[in-house]
């Protein structure tokens, strides 16, 4: 399987259309649609405001779905998402493709590594952090009372 032409889900660019169009259609599955960047929006989704729908933008230009999320929060939330989309994308062609693993493991992994980036950005942040007034009801991370930051993502069922 050449890479950039099908994925491992199974997946295949029109072969009709122009390149310009096969490199887009190539970016919203990787980012959008394949099998670990749905697990990773569908987490992402899990912890909004039930009334707010999560579009491609919000994610891809790191525009907020809604005010409860602070602006700098979300940053870190999408780009956190879009390392471990291209992440699980790369897991998929370089072992799961060959050992045929069913997709809820690939979804488990990518959740996995996008809870693990967002983990990491939390313990990079020291007590003096522009987000330690951040609210246990804050989406995806709080900030303890010692003033370091926590994650907080819950899980879609």
């Amino acid at each position: 399987m050449k890479r950039g032409t099908a994925c491992p889900c199974g997946w295949q660019h029109s072969a009709a259309s122009p390149r310009a169009t096969q490199a887009l259609q190539l970016q919203e599955h990787v980012f959008w649609a394949c099998t670990g960047a749905s697990a990773i929006r569908r987490a992402i989704h899990h912890n909004l405001p039930v009334s707010v729908q999560l579009l491609p933008r919000h994610v891809w230009l790191l525009e907020q779905p809604c005010q409860t999320v602070r602006k700098g929060v979300w940053y870190v939330v999408c780009l956190a998402a879009l390392t471990a989309m291209l992440r699980a994308r790369g897991l998929m062609f370089s072992t799961l493709a060959r050992t045929g693993v069913e997709p809820a493991v690939v979804e488990t992994r990518a959740v996995h590594l996008f809870l693990a980036a967002l983990k990491d950005f939390a313990a990079c942040q020291g007590s003096v952090s522009s987000f330690s007034d951040l609210s246990q009801a804050h989406p995806f991370v709080y900030a303890r009372p010692n003033a370091s930051l926590a994650v907080s993502l819950q899980l879609p069922p």
